[in-house]
């Protein structure tokens, strides 16, 4: 029987590759200011394609992102919403 890699099961942008280039820097997300963080983005780029560095960026962006939709008129709308419809029940 084969065996089947996560990878293999899963959209490029949650292969191991691009989760690992992530973590990378994720790891040093704090420290000085960014400077370690660039340094390591810098650094992944000589080693992934453009398509796989767009992954890994937009991977890094989640955080910010959410904060963003979640600060929305409409994110606010749906949480009351929700909140409503569970005092309800």
């Amino acid at each position: 029987m084969k065996e089947r890699k996560v990878d293999e099961c899963l959209p490029k942008w949650l292969s191991s590759k691009i989760l690992s280039a992530v973590d990378y820097v994720w790891q040093v997300r704090d420290e000085d200011d960014g400077e370690e963080s660039k340094r390591r983005i810098k650094s992944l780029s000589k080693q992934l394609d453009m398509e796989e560095m767009c992954w890994v960026m937009m991977l890094l962006t989640l955080p910010k992102i959410n904060d963003i939709v979640m600060d929305s008129n409409e994110a606010r709308e749906f949480i009351a919403t929700r909140k409503l419809e569970r005092t309800v029940h």
